[in-house]
């Protein structure tokens, strides 16, 4: 990401509510984790400025890694001190180490030279039956100025994250759009922001992440939190983003089974 991007998610993801609904969904689906196999071990894959670590930290033991000195200084500014840096395309990440995986809007990246390699790295880390988490940019045609504020290589369709991920020798527990009542709304936004930002200088545009008006961000957040809900048993026809759930078969070759794709 351009370096501002990354001191606006420290200053934000406390209170931006982007950020607390994605946080809200994977720390629903890590308590259940938690809950099915006791005390997890879990890497957060691209921490960033490091909230979902410290979120993630009542559930067990967790580390983060990230590509970026400036997110990792902030990750050390804000607390966190069990990081380290990582080039996702070929740092080892070890062998049967963690219990849950997750990895929140990292694979898109331009860096990422190619997603099979990382999912692959993912697939050796975690431990028979363990889980990975995703959330990547979905539809082309949302493609806008954050994205190249925050170095989009490319969004996809939730059959293309289902692919990569089975391919991956993954079994698809869940994987649905999100942030599909918003749709309408946040699609017409960055078009409009896309408009205004078009001659700039790619290392000049900025994302379309600031922090809006209090009532509006409390009532944005109890709407995808509303959405979070459903998304575990109906997943959503459309959305900004697609998240999913996988598991890594366990010694036996059997996964959990969860709601079809």
């Amino acid at each position: 990401m351009n370096p501002r991007e990354y001191k606006v998610m420290a200053t934000l993801e406390e209170s931006h509510w982007w950020y607390r609904g994605l946080h809200d969904l994977v720390t629903r689906v890590v308590a259940a984790e938690r809950d099915r196999k006791g005390k997890l071990s879990i890497l957060d894959a691209g921490c960033g400025t490091g909230r979902l670590c410290r979120l993630l930290g009542s559930f067990g033991t967790v580390t983060g890694c990230d590509s970026s000195d400036l997110a990792l200084q902030l990750c050390r500014e804000n607390g966190i001190e069990t990081t380290f840096k990582a080039d996702l395309n070929c740092t080892d990440l070890g062998r049967e180490c963690y219990d849950v995986i997750t990895c929140m809007d990292v694979l898109y990246h331009r860096n990422i030279e190619r997603e099979d390699t990382v999912l692959t790295s993912f697939y050796r880390a975690l431990r028979p039956g363990g889980t990975v988490l995703l959330n990547l940019v979905a539809f082309e045609s949302l493609r806008s100025s954050h994205d190249i504020a925050v170095h989009t290589r490319r969004r996809y369709r939730r059959h293309e994250v289902v692919q990569l991920l089975q391919e991956a020798g993954f079994t698809i527990r869940f994987c649905s759009y999100r942030l599909c009542l918003l749709f309408p709304l946040l699609a017409a936004y960055r078009s409009v922001l896309a408009f205004f930002q078009s001659s700039k200088n790619p290392d000049q545009v900025q994302s379309d992440l600031s922090p809006p008006p209090r009532l509006i961000n409390r009532l944005l957040k109890h709407a995808v939190c509303q959405e979070n809900r459903i998304l575990g048993t109906l997943p959503l026809p459309f959305g900004l983003s697609v998240f999913a759930v996988a598991e890594k078969p366990d010694n036996q070759g059997q996964a959990k089974k969860g709601v079809a794709c």
